[in-house]
């Protein structure tokens, strides 16, 4: 979720291993094709947030995916606390080598992702620095919104 208008996204949910596989023991094939994700409940509230959902591809290219929708949220919560958006894959950040089926690479990336707070007025706490990019104070999506 962002509430600067795409700068800097706080994370909310994570599926960090067998996403769509299910299990190591499922194989690579594809066995769960949807996830119904709840929203915390204590988001802060906003007419104007930026809900998005990120992925790096397994193998072949090295590519980072994003897509984004305008959301409103309803909430008395005007803060909330957890990770930074890992951002991989991507010109200027770090590179997931390809998968080889083991699904523990490139999780020590995600791991090592910031504690952020964002508020309700956009603005957000400890996220001077993208967690990936120490050139940089913020990130921007080239998403095609």
């Amino acid at each position: 979720m962002s509430y600067d208008g795409g700068k800097t996204f706080v994370v909310v949910h994570e599926e960090l291993k067998y996403c769509f596989v299910g299990s190591a023991s499922s194989g690579n094939g594809m066995l769960i094709s949807s996830y119904t994700i709840k929203l915390p409940s204590n988001l802060p509230a906003s007419d104007k947030a930026v809900f998005a959902w990120t992925w790096a591809n397994a193998s072949g290219n090295r590519e980072f995916y994003m897509n984004c929708a305008d959301v409103a949220i309803k909430s008395s919560s005007t803060s909330f606390t957890g990770k930074e958006m890992t951002i991989v894959n991507h010109s200027g950040y770090e590179t997931i080598p390809e998968f080889g089926g083991s699904y523990d690479t490139g999780l020590d990336i995600y791991n090592k992702a910031k504690q952020i707070t964002v508020t309700s007025s956009g603005v957000s706490k400890g996220a001077s620095n993208s967690n990936n990019d120490p050139e940089s104070s913020s990130y921007v999506s080239s998403d095609p919104r």
